[in-house]
């Protein structure tokens, strides 16, 4: 996870509390929004904000993204349409919005409100560690540790350490590596680039 900045709040959002005010389900509130293309505005102004990234894992989103509700709506009808509360998660199995599912835990992180990233050490083989004891429930409330994301980041961040060590010695070379575009896992290389350096 890394730190977000979300943009201004979509004039639907703002709408839609008032016009579904009177509704007391918050699932069929939210369908409702749904059914005019309201809530693909939304999802696509997040998935733009978070550069087509998951919030929670930072793998490609691809086209299996939804809105997540940080806290869900299930267990408190007044964030259904709270901007500070959606959030774009893959929607991959054993992972992220999946994962945590109708649950909230008060420890977790929403990376629009607080950064996240110094939470987590993550590491060539592909693994990632809590820096502490929160953090690292985070990892397993979210499935950040999942076999299927950490040979993915096993398997890009090897290759790219091993790029990185192949060049240590020009720093020229470095810095216009650096000034690669990631599309990936930014907080992962972000990482491997400090302790190779270091």
């Amino acid at each position: 996870m890394r730190k977000l900045s979300r943009p201004i709040e979509l004039p639907e959002l703002t709408v839609a509390r008032k016009k579904y005010a009177q509704i007391n389900s918050p699932e069929e509130a939210w369908s409702r929004f749904g059914d005019n293309g309201n809530r693909e505005k939304v999802r696509k102004q997040l998935e733009s904000t978070q550069n087509n990234l998951c919030a929670y894992c930072e793998n490609s989103l691809g086209k299996a993204g939804h809105i997540d509700h940080f806290k869900p709506k299930s267990l408190d009808r007044k964030v259904t349409f709270d901007w500070e509360n959606l959030i774009v998660s893959c929607c991959e199995r054993n992972s992220c919005g999946e994962k945590k599912g109708e649950y909230y835990r008060s420890y977790w992180v929403n990376p629009y409100l607080k950064d996240p990233s110094g939470l987590f050490r993550f590491y060539a083989n592909g693994q990632i560690k809590g820096r502490t004891p929160d953090a690292q429930s985070i990892i397993e409330d979210f499935g950040l540790d999942c076999p299927r994301l950490e040979e993915k980041r096993r398997t890009i961040l090897s290759t790219y350490q091993n790029v990185l060590l192949s060049i240590v010695d020009d720093p020229e070379v470095i810095e216009y590596y650096l000034q690669e575009t990631i599309e990936i896992f930014p907080t992962a290389h972000e990482q491997t680039i400090k302790n190779l350096l270091q």
